[in-house]
């Protein structure tokens, strides 16, 4: 099972600075890439419950940094 997580955030800059501030969490768990102004997390795992811990705890931190560096993620349009 993959899971990939997408955001989009106001410039490239603040996007690098929430992929660096991840990255001692994501412990080779998840993989964080930029593009551009876009963060991207992907992780893999065989256990369904596993990559929904996994999952959880990911949107735990991106949020907890998100508020503590003052980011918002943008709106996207045609987003689900």
């Amino acid at each position: 099972m993959t899971v990939r997580l997408e955001r989009r955030y106001a410039s490239p800059d603040v996007a690098d600075r929430l992929r660096r501030a991840l990255e001692a969490d994501q412990a080779g768990r998840v993989h964080a890439e930029r593009d551009g102004a876009n963060l991207s997390f992907t992780l893999s795992s065989d256990d369904p419950g596993s990559a929904r811990a996994t999952l959880d705890d990911l949107l735990a931190c991106l949020g907890a940094a998100e508020r503590t560096l003052g980011i918002t993620p943008s709106a996207r349009a045609g987003s689900e």
